[in-house]
């Protein structure tokens, strides 16, 4: 009964011995067209020979130590491959730096690997910038700082700020600064801007190679809007009073606390002239008594409105009473 057990095993043996003698397994190498930038590289591998045993992975393996194997960095595809030639991007590589690769393919436990090349990434190409902060400098207008960290590899011809509703890019408005800057901080100054509008701001930078564009910042402008009044026909003009009409069409970024007319005998009366005072103003029209007024002479009247953030003023009519 042993000796039967110790045949049986020996057969069983010797023929998993000739099944891994009858084995070949793939030949892989590199082909020397690989493509290299700043922090990425293409790869071309071809299997010379696929052998006669169905693979279960194959892909390119990198290091920067050389022999790189699976237990490094790698990109990996499963099952046989359908085509002898492949190419892989090896990315978030470092620029200016030396790595190696190696093409690999795995059939159960053992691995086959290619030929080694070795190539060094590119220094950084295009420009490498930063948004800084917004700052608030007036009504619709904000100083944004940034930051170039590196021109890449062309000195770089424009740079400053782009701006939107939605990710900006140069295609939006944006500020154009021309004057030499390899390395450091700069500032723009955003015009025109809406009040109480959310807008996203982007650095960029720009060389012979491209553009970059800096992380994104938002900033929410501050409503900074006076009312907006305007002063209508005056009426029931006697030899000492009158009737001013007006209409306040929009109460600004903040309640209106006063409004009404002002006048004088000289041009462009203002709220140190006399004046009438209405209190909690919203849109709409309004009218003003104008009393003690002398006969027979030319008065300028406007009508007025004041909110937290100034004081708006109509424009001038004039009249002469009776």
């Amino acid at each position: 009964m042993l000796r039967h057990s110790l045949l049986i095993l020996l057969i069983f043996i010797t023929g998993a011995c000739k099944l891994e003698d009858q084995l070949v397994y793939p030949e892989l190498t590199i082909r020397p067209n690989w493509i290299v930038t700043d922090y990425d590289a293409t790869i071309t591998a071809e299997f010379v020979s696929l052998g006669n045993a169905s693979i279960n992975v194959y892909g390119i393996c990198w290091n920067k130590t050389g022999e790189p194997t699976t237990r490094d960095s790698l990109v990996s595809y499963s099952g046989q491959p359908q085509i002898e030639v492949f190419s892989s991007t090896l990315n978030d590589l470092a620029p200016a730096t030396t790595y190696y690769a190696r093409a690999f393919s795995r059939i159960g436990l053992k691995t086959s690997y290619s030929n080694q090349v070795t190539f060094k990434t590119l220094s950084v190409q295009l420009p490498s910038v930063t948004t800084g902060n917004a700052s608030d400098e007036g009504i619709g207008t904000l100083n944004v700082q940034g930051i170039i960290n590196a021109q890449g590899a062309t000195a770089i011809t424009e740079y400053g700020h782009c701006w939107g509703l939605s990710t900006p890019t140069i295609n939006n408005q944006r500020t154009i600064l021309t004057s030499t800057l390899f390395q450091g901080n700069f500032t723009s100054q955003l015009r025109g801007l809406n009040n109480n509008t959310k807008y996203i701001i982007r650095a960029y930078a720009k060389n012979a190679t491209g553009i970059s564009y800096g992380n994104e910042i938002t900033y929410i402008t501050s409503c900074k809007s006076a009312p907006t009044v305007v002063s209508n026909n005056i009426d029931n003009i006697s030899a000492q009073s009158a009737i001013a009409n007006g209409t306040i069409s929009n109460i600004g970024c903040s309640e209106i606390t006063e409004y009404g007319h002002c006048w004088s005998t000289t041009p462009n009366p203002s709220t140190a002239s006399q004046r009438t005072i209405f209190k909690q103003g919203s849109v709409g029209n309004f009218s003003s008594a104008l009393s003690g007024l002398s006969s027979k002479t030319v008065y300028y009247i406007r009508a007025y409105a004041i909110n937290s953030q100034g004081i708006s003023y109509g424009n001038q009519v004039s009249i002469i009473t009776l």
